[in-house]
Parts: structure tokens; C-alpha cells; sequence
């Protein structure tokens, strides 16, 4: 009880935006044109949706990290104007909104970033890393290539973050086996690559949408599902859940891109300015995402959530059932020999780190 009493007012917080947000309807009317006059002052102002909710995880440092950063390295020239919690819809709605002008970018969610850049499913393959100096290698490898992915689709990636580490959630039981995937009704909103994972541990998930799956999880409808710890606490979900298991079996990036047609009308010193100004902060962001991410672990275990432990050989038995979901994706989503890149890289941090 005492333990409840300490983590309410920060969840209360977390959790009174997330329910505004939810069933706010904002109109971003947006244009091609993103160049403004403001008091004789020219400014480019950029809309920008996100299914994350304000103020947790990733988005809590949106605003004194990096568009008000972004604000003070162009001396007021370039204007982010953010659209949290879903209200510009989820990720497939704010691609298109993107694509007729209304939106001008997108704070991605994990499968947001597959939906616009299909090869960034490489970097959330499950049990792909063992650790963040894993993540942050193969990120030093790839950032460059990542760039180009996007452009190639029609967007400038501004700022590559993260969701963290996903984490298990389960009212129901502990999941810790494949007869506990079994014996779950597991819900799934991360696109075909969380489907076909969910699948090979033994579960039979059932497809929702992202604005639908709090309700579905409250019903009864679903029972258990694998998310970031901070939407867990946005949507409410530690009211519901009992159990929380934090192997790492996927890791979810995230990020902020500008469509091409709106990046492309900044001044030239202003594309470069930001993009050395991301350049200089985004490896510590992603950690400061890191540090919050576990306050809200820690918060929810405090609240009464069980924290399920795992041994060395149970984990195994995942990563043995889910591996065969690498090569299944190969030529849907990434080459052959980008995977193959990517386990170089894998291999060659761990043969340089061993213990």
C-alpha cells in the first residue's frame, strides 16, 4: 500500500495527459508552404504527429532536448509544433497525412519506423541485442545508412531515439514459457514481424490497432502484450497487468523525420545547423530515454506489478524458437546481405568484449 502511495501522483500525471490526449480531435490543416512571416520575422513551422504520449519515455525530453534546442541552434528560424497521444491518429494516419501535406513530419513509434522505413525491422528483430553498447555499435555502423534508407522514401530522419527495450505484461500469469504464450491471449499492434514473433514462442495473437488495444486489454478481450514501459504507463495498463517480464526479446528504435518537401524549404545553414546540433545530443538522449524508461519499471513494480526473473537456460529457449523469424523477413523488409551486416557488426563487438 505504501509503495502505491509513492508512485500515484507521477502515474496521475502521466496518466491525465494520455486520457485528454486520447480524445482530443486537433486539425493540423497543414501546407506545402512551412515558410511564415510572424512579426516581420520569417519562420518554418513543421507539424509534427506522434502516437507517443506527452511527457513519458522518448517524448518527455522532446521539448528541452531537441525542439527547443532546435529552436535556439536556428535562432528562431525553425518552429516545431507537436501533436501528441494519437491525435493526428496512429502511425499509418500520420504517414498519410504526411503525404498530403497536413503533417510535415512524424515522431515514429517502433512500427512506425518499419511503416516508413522498411529496413529499420533489422534493428528490431527479436533477441537481437543483448545489451544497449550493442545497440549503440551497430547504431555507430548504421546511422549514416539509416539516413539514406529514409531519404530514399521520401524523408529526412532528423533525430534517431528509441522506445528502449520492450517489456512482457500479462494479467493472467507469468510468461516465461511457451506453454504461457500458449495458455495468453496476446494482443498485437507492431505490424507483421511482432505477429510472426508472438507465433513461433506459442501464441496466437490477436491484430488491433493501437487505438482499440487499451479497451481490448480492460474488456477482457486480451490479457497480455509486449510494449514500451512507457506506453504501459500512458495507457493506463498498469492498473490491469500483474505480471511484468524485462527480457530483452525486442528492442524498439524510435524517431523524428521531415518529409523531403518540407526539409528541402529550410535554408541550407539551417539543415546543417540541425543537423549537427542532433549530431551532438542524440547518443545521450537515448540514454536519458534509458533512465526514464526504468523509473517507469520501477514505478509500476512499486504500484503491485510482479517482476518475473528468468534463467539463462528458459531464455534460451526463446531465442532458439524466434530465430528463424530473422530469415523470414529477408527480401520483405531487408536484404540478405544487410542482415548479414548486421550480425557482422553483432560479432565483431562481442569478439572485441568478451569477458
Amino acid at each position: 500500500m505504501k509503495g502505491k502511495k509513492v508512485v500515484l501522483p507521477l502515474l496521475i500525471g502521466f496518466v491525465v495527459f494520455f486520457i485528454s490526449s486520447a480524445y482530443l480531435s486537433l486539425e493540423a490543416w497543414g501546407s506545402d508552404n512551412v515558410k511564415q512571416i510572424k512579426n516581420g520575422k520569417t519562420e518554418y513551422v513543421l507539424k509534427i504527429g506522434t502516437l507517443a504520449p506527452k511527457g513519458v519515455g522518448w517524448t518527455s525530453l522532446l521539448k528541452t532536448w531537441f525542439t527547443d534546442g532546435i529552436l535556439k541552434a536556428t535562432n528562431g528560424r525553425v518552429v516545431l509544433d507537436w501533436y501528441y497521444g494519437g491525435s493526428m491518429g496512429d502511425d499509418q494516419d500520420i504517414i498519410a497525412k504526411m503525404r498530403n501535406g497536413q503533417l510535415q513530419g512524424a515522431g515514429f513509434t517502433g512500427y512506425g519506423m518499419v511503416m516508413g522505413c522498411p529496413e529499420m525491422a533489422l534493428i528490431e528483430l527479436p533477441f537481437l541485442f543483448d545489451s544497449y553498447d550493442e545497440v549503440e555499435y551497430v547504431y555507430s555502423k548504421l546511422r549514416p545508412r539509416m539516413s539514406q534508407w529514409f531519404e530514399k522514401r521520401g524523408n529526412h530522419l532528423v533525430l534517431l531515439v528509441e522506445q528502449d527495450f520492450d517489456q512482457l505484461y500479462s494479467i493472467k500469469h507469468e510468461i516465461k514459457t511457451p506453454e504461457d504464450f500458449k495458455d495468453s491471449k496476446f494482443l498485437t499492434w507492431y505490424g507483421p514481424l511482432e505477429e510472426k514473433t508472438l507465433k513461433a514462442l506459442g501464441a496466437s495473437p490477436l491484430p488491433i490497432r493501437v487505438p482499440e488495444a487499451s479497451a481490448s486489454i480492460h474488456s477482457g478481450v486480451c490479457n497480455a502484450f509486449l510494449s514500451p514501459a512507457f506506453w504501459a504507463i500512458g495507457a493506463q495498463m498498469y492498473t490491469s497487468m500483474k505480471y511484468i517480464n524485462t527480457v530483452h526479446l525486442r528492442y524498439s528504435p524510435a524517431s523524428v523525420v521531415i518529409s523531403l518537401t518540407a526539409w528541402n524549404q529550410l535554408p541550407n545553414e539551417d539543415q546543417v545547423t540541425i543537423d549537427n546540433f542532433v549530431a551532438s545530443i542524440e547518443k545521450e538522449f537515448r540514454w536519458k530515454v534509458r533512465a526514464s524508461n526504468q523509473n517507469c519499471i520501477e514505478a509500476m513494480v512499486k504500484y503491485g506489478m510482479k517482476k518475473t526473473k528468468m534463467t539463462t537456460a528458459e531464455i534460451d529457449v526463446f531465442k532458439k524458437r524466434v530465430l528463424p523469424v530473422w530469415d523470414e523477413f529477408i527480401g520483405k523488409y531487408y536484404s540478405k546481405a544487410e542482415l548479414e551486416e548486421v550480425k557482422g557488426y553483432l560479432a565483431e563487438f562481442r569478439s572485441k568484449n568478451k569477458k
